[in-house]
């Protein structure tokens, strides 16, 4: 896939979102250094803390996962792709991408089935403050929805190339 240019209009949103989860992980670094001042100085800790690190992580990590795609910057095994031109090289382009796509869309319904069920349960995580789980788990279907779109353009710039 080609990756995203200045002019294009995604440039915007993918530097919004790389800023956004660049400043997560900044808070979640923060977080972290709060909890050892707090474990060392004051001999004491909060759950809290460490869960918010770790949710805050993932969500950063989670949210910037569909601008990987335009970037290039997914795991591709290139070899494959170099040993065909022509037609075989385009029905390869569009079956991969069709893949992504799939894998995309399976996640995110997966994820909204599940947030679902954690919702009308009313799960929440057994902590000081009780959190719910629906809340923290709501990155997996927003960043994979994300990454469908993305792969649905991937898929519309394979079918139009030429190879």
């Amino acid at each position: 896939m080609e990756t995203i240019e200045k002019k294009d209009g995604l440039f915007k949103i993918k530097e919004i979102f790389e800023n956004c989860c660049g400043y997560l992980l900044l808070i979640a670094v923060f977080i972290s250094l709060a909890e050892i001042v707090a474990r060392v100085v004051f001999e004491t800790s909060f759950d809290l803390f460490f869960s918010f690190t770790v949710w805050i992580s993932v969500w950063s990590m989670l949210l910037i996962t569909g601008l990987l795609l335009p970037e290039g910057g997914h795991l591709s095994v290139d070899f494959l792709r170099q040993k065909f031109s022509g037609r075989p090289r385009w029905l390869l382009e569009v079956t991969l991408a069709l893949v992504t796509l799939g894998y995309g869309v399976f996640i995110t319904w997966g994820s909204v089935l599940f947030i679902s069920q954690l919702y009308q349960r009313e799960s929440v995580f057994p902590t000081y403050i009780a959190v719910p789980k629906w809340m923290v788990e709501l990155c997996v279907p927003i960043g994979m929805s994300i990454f469908s779109v993305y792969a649905l353009a991937g898929l519309i710039k394979a079918i139009r190339k030429k190879w």
